[in-house]
């Protein structure tokens, strides 16, 4: 039976506690619960979700990649072209966020309703002008408007980067991008309301040692349509009809290369041996002169294609026609010391 406690001992206890004789355990708080904050906007919600954003990362890099190519073939120099940021912000931040000058350049995006923004940092023009004209495409410091001549250069820079665009989106929608306008000052350009939501897509340029920025912006009310499509499961579906597609590509284009190549004809030249004359004996030659090679009579010769070294042969006739035997296909280590 556990042991009672009488009223004077507990008097006793209770007067002991008071005074500070035993001492009393500190009560632990419970364990706050801790999580990441995160800032969020209700003036401005974001209408686009982060899978949505992913899968147009998705597909700009498909952009990024055709870009390079166009632009460095345009160019003779190497060209990387990287995706720095897809964001989400209203046109008044965008246009906030311009240098002045700038080249701006307003598209028509049919069918889509409204256009969409492209627009290339003057550093970066300056850089594509030199290339063009000769220079090294080193980036000029001078914050200036481009010239009449400098514009003319940059509408064909313009138009290889709105036909990787079009490549881009093919598998998306089948849009045809022509541009309507071309302005240096942003506060000029007026595509949708200041509070309207777009997509800046920001691209970062790499030629050699130097680069510079250029932003795509689409308003949200014209990719509104297209958001049903930028579904991940869709794009994970098309990745694959892709990849099938391009299997049956590459064979196909194989058998016809194949068949190509068969029909070719080529040179074949068969090496007989060398010798080595004095120009003075060169000079007393005559018909019936003998010249000994350097090749006896059993040892194989050196058969070419086009120029190139391919095989070992044994020379002979077939009817009264001089012909070759292959004996043993030729090796590249051999003519390492040639």
């Amino acid at each position: 039976m556990a042991d009672i406690l009488s009223k004077e001992e507990i008097e006793t206890l209770l007067s002991a506690v008071s005074k500070g004789k035993i001492p009393q355990k500190e009560k632990k708080a419970p364990p706050a619960y801790k999580k990441a904050a995160s800032l969020y906007n209700f003036k401005r919600p974001a209408l686009v979700s982060r899978d949505q954003i992913r899968v147009l990362e998705f597909l700009h890099e498909e952009f990024i990649r055709s870009c390079g190519v166009k632009l460095s073939n345009y160019l003779r120099t190497t060209v990387e072209v990287e995706i720095v940021a897809v964001e989400q912000l209203t046109y008044t931040e965008f246009i906030a966020s311009l240098s002045e000058p700038t080249y701006i350049v307003t598209i028509d995006a049919k069918p889509l309703s409204g256009q969409i923004i492209l627009e290339i940092n003057p550093f970066l023009c300056f850089s594509i002008v030199d290339r063009l004209l000769g220079g090294s495409g080193k980036n000029s410091q001078e914050v200036r408007e481009l010239t009449r001549i400098e514009q003319s250069i940059m509408e064909k820079v313009t138009g290889l980067i709105l036909r990787a665009l079009e490549e881009a989106w093919q598998h998306v929608i089948s849009f045809k991008l022509e541009v309507k306008s071309r302005n240096s000052n942003p506060e000029f350009v007026q595509i949708v309301s200041g509070g309207e939501l777009v997509i800046l897509v920001i691209f970062k340029v790499n030629m050699g040692e130097n680069y510079g920025i250029f932003n795509i912006c689409y308003p949200f009310s014209a990719l509104r349509p297209l958001l049903p499509q930028l579904s991940p499961q869709r794009w994970l579906s098309h990745q694959r009809w892709l990849s099938q597609k391009k299997g049956t590509t590459e064979e196909r284009d194989f058998k016809l290369l194949q068949r190509k190549i068969t029909g070719t004809n080529v040179e074949v030249v068969v090496d007989l041996g060398q010798a080595e004359i004095t120009i003075l004996d060169f000079l007393r030659l005559a018909p019936g002169d003998v010249i000994i090679l350097n090749k006896s009579v059993n040892e194989d010769l050196l058969v070419k294609v086009q120029g190139f070294p391919k095989f070992y042969a044994s020379p002979g006739r077939v009817g009264k026609r001089k012909a070759v035997k292959i004996t043993s296909w030729f090796k590249k280590e051999e003519d390492d010391g040639e």
